[in-house]
């Protein structure tokens, strides 16, 4: 299972292809099965799969990663996505090219743009950010949860919003609409976990198959590979999403 930071429709031409080839390691080392995926339109969907256990193994995003252990979902890291050679990547607070914005100090009295109410860049590390700068949801002129990363990027670019929060691949794929950067920070690439209560065997070979991908499958999902993870790469981002509370609204 995984979740849409896009439009389902661009989620599943990137991840069916690469679930394929998984698939087929899986049934070469003597597991008999085939994948069944499930694209869920909400972070809220996800999680409530990930929170019931109605999930074999789920591909989601490092703040739902932490909401999932604070709930004693059954999920087991089994690795991360590596992002040139790393776990961790940038997300943005952004605006557009001409709006005359320049720093943090300058969102007071603008409209924000988030993202999923539970994304990590697009919500908790943008509101831990504004905090940090002294500003909270009563220093806005207004502000919404857009949903899809996508969406926000196109919000801010069509001056529907003075400023949004996504990640660097969005903010890069929409560049020539004349985006840019205020503020980066850095967050964990996305975990790929288990039901705790699968088979071990299954969930071992799934493991090794990740780790050991073909790197022609790799291009369906954006990713250089598959890094082994630890519960200590969250750390940081379990203190921003405390701190983001304070922003209110």
């Amino acid at each position: 299972m995984t979740y849409a930071a896009e439009r389902p429709s661009e989620e599943l031409r990137k991840i069916e292809p690469f679930q394929r080839h998984v698939e087929a390691v899986l049934n070469a080392k003597g597991f008999n099965l085939r994948i069944e995926l499930r694209i869920f339109s909400t972070y809220t969907e996800a999680q409530e799969a990930l929170y019931s256990g109605n999930f074999d193994f789920a591909r989601i995003g490092p703040a739902n990663y932490v909401l999932a252990r604070e709930r004693k979902a059954p999920v087991r890291l089994l690795v991360m996505e590596s992002h040139q050679g790393d776990t961790f990547f940038e997300g943005a607070i952004f605006t557009r090219s001409d709006s005359g914005l320049t720093s943090l100090a300058d969102i007071k009295g603008k409209r924000f743009a988030f993202g999923e109410q539970t994304s990590t860049t697009g919500t908790y590390l943008a509101q831990a950010a504004l905090v940090q700068a002294g500003i909270k949801a009563s220093d806005l002129s207004g502000f919404e949860y857009l949903g899809r990363h996508d969406k926000v990027a196109l919000a801010v670019a069509a001056g529907t919003f003075d400023v949004g929060a996504t990640n660097e691949r969005t903010i890069e794929k929409y560049a020539s609409r004349g985006l840019k950067k205020l503020k980066t920070f850095v967050t964990p690439t996305q975990a790929w976990v288990v039901n705790e209560r699968l088979d071990g065997r299954l969930a071992d070979a799934m493991r090794t198959a990740l780790l050991h991908v073909d790197q022609d499958a790799l291009k369906y999902i954006d990713r250089d590979g598959f890094l082994p993870g630890r519960e200590s790469y969250f750390d940081e981002l379990r203190k921003a999403m405390r701190l983001s509370r304070q922003f209110g609204g």
